[in-house]
Order: C-alpha cells, then sequence, then structure tokens
C-alpha cells in the first residue's frame, strides 16, 4: 500500500522496506505528557517484534504520513479497472491472524488483495482487484475470496461490517453469519425507528429479510 501510494501521489513515504505499518496519532496537554507516551508505545512495540521506532513530531512529518494514508483507496482504484471490498472486523488480538489469511489467500487465487485497516478498533478494509483478468474468471475467484474472508472473519470471532454498513452486495454474508437473536433485535430497532417502512426502503434492514 505504501508503495501504491507513492506512485499515486508522486510523493516519498518517510519509511517503505517493512511488510507491515502501524501509525500512531496522540494528543497530550503537555509536551512531556507526550514524550511519555511516545516512550511507552514505543517500548510497547519493539517488545512486540516491531523493526523500528519513528517520532513524527513536525506538521511536515505528518503530513509526509497522513497523506499518502489518507489517499489509499484512491490509490488502489487508480491501479487497477475493477475492485470490491471486504469491510469486516475482528478482534484486535486477531487481526494479524486475519492478515496472513489474506497473503495465503492472495496467492492461491492468484489475485492482487490489498488491504489496510484501523488497528485500533480491528476494522479491516479489504479489496480484490482484477487487473485485467477476463470478467467470468474474475467473478468466480472474486466469489471464492469473498465467502472465504467473511467465513474467516466470523471463526476469528468477527462481525460482517466494521464501519461502511451493508447495503444490497453484502446483504447475503449478513444474513448467514447473525443469530436468530441478534436478526430479532436489528428488525426490532428499524420497526420502532421506521414503523412504516420508508426509511431508505428495500435495504437489508427488513422483516422478510428475516423471516
Amino acid at each position: 500500500m505504501v508503495h501504491l501510494a507513492e506512485e499515486y501521489l508522486g510523493r516519498t513515504f518517510p519509511h517503505k522496506s517493512a511488510p507491515a505499518y502501524l501509525i500512531f496519532l496522540f494528543d497530550g496537554n503537555t509536551q512531556s505528557e507526550l514524550d511519555a507516551i511516545y516512550s511507552r508505545v514505543a517500548d510497547i512495540c519493539l517488545e512486540n517484534g516491531a523493526v523500528d521506532v519513528f517520532i513524527s513530531d513536525t506538521e511536515e512529518r505528518l503530513e509526509s504520513i497522513w497523506k499518502p494514508r489518507g489517499e489509499f483507496l484512491e490509490a488502489i482504484k487508480s491501479s487497477t479497472d475493477e475492485m470490491d471490498e471486504c469491510d469486516v472486523v475482528v478482534p484486535r488480538s486477531r487481526m494479524a491472524d486475519f492478515i496472513y489469511f489474506i497473503e495465503e489467500l492472495r496467492d492461491k487465487q492468484g489475485l492482487r488483495i490489498m488491504s489496510f485497516g484501523h488497528a485500533g478498533d480491528g476494522n479491516l478494509h479489504v479489496y480484490v482487484c482484477r487487473d485485467g483478468m477476463a470478467g467470468e474468471e474474475y467473478e468466480q475467484k472474486l466469489k471464492v475470496c469473498m465467502d472465504a474472508m467473511y467465513k474467516k472473519a466470523h471463526e476469528l470471532g468477527g462481525e460482517v461490517s466494521g464501519e461502511h454498513g451493508i447495503g444490497h452486495a453484502k446483504a447475503g454474508y449478513l444474513l448467514e453469519y447473525l443469530s436468530p437473536g441478534e436478526a430479532e433485535v436489528m428488525r426490532a430497532v428499524k420497526t420502532a425507528l421506521d414503523p412504516k417502512g420508508i426509511m431508505n426502503p428495500g435495504k437489508v434492514i427488513r422483516r422478510c429479510d428475516f423471516d
């Protein structure tokens, strides 16, 4: 993702030799408070296998990191002719397991799969890229990938959607992995807020979806 964002923006990321990155942003009331936070987090990262820790404490350095991060999605879009997103959330302690699974799936299916997300809440954005593959072959491989990723997220104790909602395309995955009790609660909330069914009609939270 870092290399792709660099190419898209025509600018250099401060560091790009590691296989993955965690980017942290901190607030504090005083510089000494921030320094203490930096030190503690740096120790935790290094104790858990980080290659190195960099402190970006100027506006210029911050911009050099957050600008590429903010353009990850557009960078992917610009690099392929078609893509589809898997937006899942897993327990934070299982994020690495899911990412390793994505890498195995990518190699097995022969598709480019790009991912980034929010480590603070376990939310992952995974994009399966077509890259000129024949339409029918891509659709077949895409379904295999999507089925596998949603199933793996469920096995890891995660959920079908982290923050982007369900809409039409992923409704089947939600219905597959919801428990009867969860479905009933969602239906009750929808009915209470929209008894006439006029708010965003035809989407997934309908009585017929759970009958």
